[in-house]
């Protein structure tokens, strides 16, 4: 498999249901560019748009809705029956629309001018994905005219409406930290009522027809807090498995956003349990089961007659969708199956090639995350040119409950590197592992990838990706820094003496001189999470040791550069960690 073919891939969401009929988005990557457009499921997938630059379509009164695209705005377009398109509005990007009493709202962006000068008035001036917030989301109201009803130095994140209630959710309470609240509004942007008490982390929401709300979402900042179905006006909140909300990573370019549907009364979503998710439903608080997928469930919707139509992937399966039937969208590919070895509390993955070949280890990000059984595209591409391939979910992994969550807090580095090393060992005995390991990760991944090369010498080679060098300049460089760094760590008050000490503690740039590893270092110019200049503090400090390194910097892309980042850039990125691997485990 080349890295073009490793792409080649097919991917549906935003899947949208109405009557009987069912609407979707399929994503793909032609001549090194996205593509997507707007499929209807009926005995077999139809396509409608032709344009190559469609998304997010929904279905109403014979008239179809979607948004059109091009690298410098979003379009929102219709199509009554079989006229021709028709321009609703233009943005610079938009979320989220809803038609609503014979409205259309929008959640939406306008363009500005990035050459102007920019004044900062709040801790969070940019962030990763967005830049420099020189606009923020708004609501829009389209009725004869185009008008902004609801905005501020702050984001509207999403809206639903039940035919007699429209609900906002923003981040006007405390932008700064992300945290949200759902506000009813009147069709003009008035407040009505504030339904939330109390600010909170709320991945999705929406209303029954009989005017219930629920959310997925956790009380307070701490990333390793466990989520739960909240239900605000009924003071009720209820868990699911171990997560209500949905956290296994994937690397697959077109992953749709959170989502929580009700069916009448009965509420659907998205739970994760260990290193799979499922769809479940709640009503009168009672819990259900609906899915029995040993995978990933990427998006749903529920059709007319009740029946749930989703999207999964599996280690073999990129993008599958399930309504009655079952429709591969890449009938021609077949992932090799990761071997799942409980240890400890938490789970490993093991793709096996050969005993004589070379193996890769890879650190998930977070690190309140997850790796989990699903087509992950880089394990394919290495596995297939020649490498094991170890992915774990080590402490402070999702999925396995609040005190598993917790363990690596205040620890970066310490039971999370041991459990590593313990897997390694654990397959090494199993499959009679005979070569040597390299390793790479992302994020807090890449932390520790650059922590354990500067701590042990056990790998042949490492890899690091959108890392962390320095806990204390990130603090002030990057966009969520001066909070997660801090609550990740257990610091009151980074700029202290003493919590400065404590961030150059867990900081790898303090132990650079211990670096005995061939390092390659990849960025996205524009990542505002883990900035650039943290991956080039390593590089300098590892070149000034004189260890073989290399910085390879991607312009235009983000700390998403490997997920949904610029296909050109994504592809040359897996060449060039083979290449990377190739010169020092293939020898």
């Amino acid at each position: 498999m080349n890295s073009q073919e490793a792409y080649s891939i097919n991917l549906a969401g935003d899947i949208y249901s109405y009557g009987n009929r069912i609407f979707y988005t399929v994503k793909t990557i032609e001549n090194k560019k996205y593509a997507s457009y707007i499929m209807e499921l009926l005995d077999e997938p139809k396509k409608l748009t032709f344009g190559n630059s469609e998304r997010l379509p929904s279905f109403i009164d014979e008239t179809l809705y979607y948004i059109k695209y091009d690298d410098k705005s979003e379009t929102l377009i219709k199509i009554e029956k079989n006229s021709e398109p028709q321009t609703i509005a233009v943005f610079k990007k938009i979320k989220k629309y809803i038609i609503a009493g014979g409205l259309i709202f929008i959640i939406a962006m306008e363009d500005a001018d990035p050459k102007e000068p920019f004044v900062a008035e709040k801790i969070k001036y940019r962030f990763n994905g967005t830049g420099l917030f020189r606009k923020r989301y708004s609501l829009y109201k389209v009725d004869k005219n185009l008008s902004k009803i609801y905005s501020g130095n702050f984001d509207v994140e999403d809206i639903a409406y039940n035919g007699k209630r429209l609900l906002i959710q923003t981040t006007e309470n405390h932008d700064d930290y992300g945290l949200s609240d759902i506000y009813e509004i009147d069709f003009n942007g008035n407040k009505i009522k504030r339904i939330t008490e109390k600010s909170l982390v709320i991945h999705g929401f929406n209303i029954s027809e009989s005017g219930r709300i629920a959310l997925s979402g956790h009380y307070d900042l701490d990333p390793w807090k466990i989520n739960y179905i909240i239900f605000p006006e009924e003071k009720k909140e209820i868990r699911v498995e171990n997560d209500s909300y949905d956290s296994i990573l994937t690397d697959m370019f077109f992953t749709p956003p959170y989502k929580l549907k009700f069916y009448r009364d009965r509420l659907y979503f998205i739970g994760q349990n260990k290193s799979t998710s499922n769809l479940y439903s709640l009503f009168n608080y009672s819990i259900k089961k609906e899915t029995e997928i040993d995978g990933k469930i990427m998006d749903f919707d529920i059709s007319e007659d009740g029946i749930p139509v989703f999207v999964y992937t599996d280690n073999e399966h990129p993008s599958i969708i399930k309504y009655k039937n079952e429709f591969d969208l890449n009938e021609n590919i077949k992932g090799y199956k990761a071997q799942r070895i409980l240890l400890d509390s938490g789970e490993i993955f093991f793709m096996f090639r050969d005993e004589n070949a070379p193996t890769i280890v890879f650190i998930h990000g977070g690190p309140q995350t997850a790796y989990g059984n699903i087509y992950y595209i880089e394990f394919q591409y290495l596995y297939s040119n020649g490498y094991n391939i170890l992915f774990t979910n080590p402490p402070g992994s999702t999925g396995y409950g609040k005190d598993y969550e917790t363990e690596c807090v205040g620890d970066w580095g310490g039971k999370d590197f041991e459990y590593i090393k313990k897997a390694m060992e654990t397959v090494k005995e199993k499959y009679k592992l005979k070569n040597d390991f390299a390793v790479t990760g992302g994020s807090y991944g890449g932390f520790m990838t650059n922590w354990i090369v500067s701590h042990s010498d056990i790998f042949k080679c490492a890899i690091s990706e959108r890392s962390i060098s320095n806990m204390l300049s990130m603090i002030g460089t990057s966009d969520i820094g001066f909070w997660f760094n801090t609550l990740q760590l257990k610091i009151d008050d980074p700029y202290s003496p003493d919590g400065m000490k404590k961030l150059m503690e867990y900081s790898p740039i303090t132990y650079v001189k211990n670096v005995k590893t061939p390092v390659l270092l990849i960025t996205g110019e524009e990542d505002y999470r883990c900035p650039i200049e943290q991956a080039e503090q390593f590089f300098v400090g590892l070149k000034l040791n004189n260890i073989d390194s290399e910085l390879i910097r991607y312009p235009g892309d983000n700390h998403e550069h490997a997920r949904s980042g610029i296909p050109s850039n994504m592809i040359d990125r897996l060449e060039k960690k083979l290449q990377w691997f190739n010169k020092y485990m293939k020898k």
